[in-house]
Order: structure tokens, then C-alpha cells, then sequence
């Protein structure tokens, strides 16, 4: 209980970390929940398969004279009997079929971890969405002020010339054009929120995330880290299941015998006892068409895997292009664009002198307002791709 609180603490105070919400979601989701109740309930299969088959228990009456059915002592043919029957497993059957219980269970467990990465990853885009539109606010807001600011500086340039005119209701419509952005960015900023409290499972305000672009990593990386990835685990578990139950099917064309064991009781006569031992013939060859298709399964499985494999690098590979693409941009942008262009505004602020300048003016801060975006979209791009790498490599973190 204290450690749950110590997890909760930094929620309860505001202080909201993306891994803090991770363990979170982790820990209390209902979609995991299942999942975990799946986990436990192979536990009881696993029991069931270390048993012998229910004994079958039998309550006989015999030669019941219909001229005098109370008597039981008419001859030595009527007795009253009770019979216990139990099948005998063949030798391996209970282990093998404990062993494909086990992979069921490796392969369940592995579906858990695969959905907490599904997880992870659904909190990191929805955080990282946040970001970027939060972000997006703050440079919303920064040109609505100054577009208000240019307005009202240069309202005075605004004469019976036609052109002034026209440049300050270019200017003032651009501040519209700001503010209905503003309102819809607002109000997608509130749905990302409760969509992350949603996947967080907790009730999230506000949220603090750092977001560096560095150098991405090799993509040797990624196609090497895939194969321990929970997707490719659940696949490999699948083929151990195969491979338990063809086992399983091949040990029962070994019929299992039974034992009989019956105690005869005669109201007249000496009580006495029977002992049978049987099996069932397997003459119809049910059991090898059941060990056919289950081969036929065990190999359609492997072939599964092997395909998989070939799939998630596909997908390592295109996701990989994406991520080197966003971070190319985000250098132009922010190493090569913006430097330039935030000193040409220094410059050109300091010479309008005239509405028409200012109309010029309003134009290129449009412009320039794009090209931050381009910028933000190209970070937040490149933390969610990052975010899609990690859980196709199995990253729960």
C-alpha cells in the first residue's frame, strides 16, 4: 500500500511526468486487467492436466424377479453391486500435456507485455500530441500579441492612402485568422487530455515532457532489438504451443487402459468380487488424422513466425526512413532557416514606414509563424515515430 501511494504521489501533486503516467497505466489500466485474470485462471489448467480423469462410480441391482421383486434371496444371480471404474493416462500424456499448458501461459504472459507496450506507446503519442500543440498555442499567442502590437504601432501610417488601409485590414484580419486557430487548438488540446487520462488512468491537467532531438540511433539497432520484442515472443510461444499439442496428439494413439474394480453383495449366498481391465481400440484412425492436422498446424505456425519476422523489419525499416526524414528537417529548419530569418525580421521591423510596409510585414510574420509550426511538427514527429520504434522492439518503457 505505501509503495502504491509513492506511485501516486507525484500525480496527487501536480507534478506529471510521461514515465510517472507509464507506471501508472501499467499498474491500475482495466484493459490489462483481463489479461492478468487469463494468466491466472492457466494456473487452475495446469492443475487439472497433473490429474487422473474422474473415476466413474456404478449402482447395480440385478435379476429382479417380477413375480416377487422385494425377495433377493431366489437364487445366486441376484445381487447388488457397486463398481469403480478409473482410466490410466499413458505414460507422458499428463507431461506433455502440462508442457502446452505452459506454452499457452508463456505465450499469454508475452501477450501482457505486448499490450502494456501497445500501452506505453498510446500515452507517449498522446503526450507528445500535447506537446506539440501546447506548444503551438505558445507560438499562436506570441503572434496574436505582436500582430496586436504592430496594429497599434502603425495604426498612425494609416492616412487617406488606400494602401495603408488596406494593410491594416490585412493585418487585422491575420489576428482573426489567429484567434479562431487559437480556439481550435484549445479545444483539441482538451480532447488529447482526456484521452491521455483515459490511457493513463488517472486524472491528468497538465503535463511535462522534454522533448531534445539527438542523432537517432543505427538501424542495425532496432532490426537486432526486434526479435526480443513481445510481438515476436507471442508468435514463438504460438509455434511451442504447436508443438505441445502435436505431441500431445501423437501420444494418444497409446490408449490409456482402465481398471475395474466391483464388489458384488448376494443377500443369501457368499458376497463376492470382480476385477476388470480394458481399453478402447483405436481401429478408425481418428487419432492419426487428429496427429495430421496438427503437424499440418505445428508447420503452419513456424511459417508464421518466419513471415513475422520479415513484416517487422519491413516495418522497422519504413518507420526508421520516417524518423531520419523528420530529423533532416528539423536541422534545415531550426540550423539553417530560422537563424537567418529571425535576423532578416530584426531588420525589417526596424524599416516599415508606411501601411503597405506593414501589409509586407504581416505577410512574411505569416510565413514565419508556418515555419515554427513545420518545426514543432517535426520534433513531435520524431518522438512519436521514436515512440512506434520502441514498441515495435517491445520497449515498456
Amino acid at each position: 500500500m505505501k509503495a502504491y501511494f509513492l506511485l501516486l504521489l507525484p500525480l496527487l501533486l501536480g507534478a506529471t511526468s510521461l514515465s510517472t503516467l507509464i507506471e501508472n497505466a501499467k499498474a491500475n489500466h482495466t484493459s490489462l486487467e483481463s489479461i492478468q485474470i487469463r494468466l491466472s485462471a492457466i494456473d487452475n489448467e495446469y492443475e487439472v492436466t497433473r490429474n487422473f480423469a474422474d473415476p466413474e462410480l456404478t449402482f447395480g441391482i440385478s435379476d429382479i424377479q417380477l413375480n416377487d421383486p422385494s425377495n433377493r434371496s431366489i437364487e445366486p444371480m441376484q445381487y447388488t453391486s457397486l463398481n469403480l471404474k478409473q482410466k490410466i493416462p499413458y505414460f507422458g500424456k499428463r507431461d506433455a500435456a502440462s508442457k502446452k499448458v505452459d506454452a499457452k501461459k508463456a505465450k499469454v504472459g508475452f501477450t501482457l507485455s505486448q499490450a502494456k507496450v501497445k500501452l506505453t506507446e498510446s500515452i507517449k503519442l498522446a503526450a507528445y500530441g500535447i506537446w506539440q500543440v501546447e506548444e503551438q498555442l505558445k507560438i499562436t499567442d506570441a503572434y496574436i500579441n505582436l500582430t496586436r502590437q504592430n496594429i497599434e504601432l502603425y495604426t498612425a501610417y494609416s492616412t487617406s492612402d488606400t494602401k495603408a488601409h488596406m494593410g491594416i485590414m490585412s493585418a487585422e484580419l491575420s489576428l482573426s485568422q489567429l484567434k479562431i486557430k487559437r480556439s481550435k487548438l484549445e479545444s483539441f488540446l482538451t480532447g488529447l487530455y482526456t484521452n491521455l487520462s483515459y490511457l493513463s488512468a488517472t486524472k491528468v491537467d497538465s503535463l511535462e515532457v522534454e522533448m531534445q532531438v539527438n542523432e537517432p540511433r543505427e538501424l542495425a539497432f532496432y532490426l537486432d532489438a526486434s526479435r526480443d520484442s513481445s510481438a515476436y515472443k507471442v508468435k514463438e510461444a504460438l509455434v511451442k504451443e504447436a508443438q505441445a499439442d502435436l505431441k500431445i496428439k501423437k501420444l494418444e494413439k497409446n490408449v490409456d487402459p482402465f481398471v475395474q474394480v466391483g464388489y458384488f453383495y448376494r443377500e443369501s449366498f457368499e458376497d463376492y468380487m470382480n476385477i476388470n481391465v480394458g481399453f478402447a481400440l483405436p481401429i478408425y484412425g481418428t487419432q492419426d488424422s487428429k496427429e495430421e492436422a496438427s503437424r499440418k498446424l505445428s508447420l503452419a505456425t513456424k511459417s508464421e513466425v518466419v513471415d513475422f519476422e520479415n513484416s517487422l523489419h519491413s516495418k522497422v525499416a519504413a518507420e526508421y526512413a520516417r524518423l531520419q526524414d523528420s530529423y533532416r528537417v528539423y536541422n534545415i529548419i531550426e540550423k539553417e532557416s530560422l537563424p537567418q530569418i529571425e535576423h532578416m525580421f530584426d531588420l525589417t521591423n526596424t524599416s516599415i514606414k508606411s501601411g503597405s510596409d506593414l501589409f509586407i510585414y504581416i505577410e512574411l510574420l505569416a510565413k514565419k509563424l508556418r515555419l515554427e509550426e513545420q518545426s514543432i511538427q517535426a520534433v513531435a514527429t520524431y518522438y512519436k515515430i521514436t515512440a512506434s520504434l520502441d514498441a515495435l522492439i517491445g520497449s515498456e518503457q
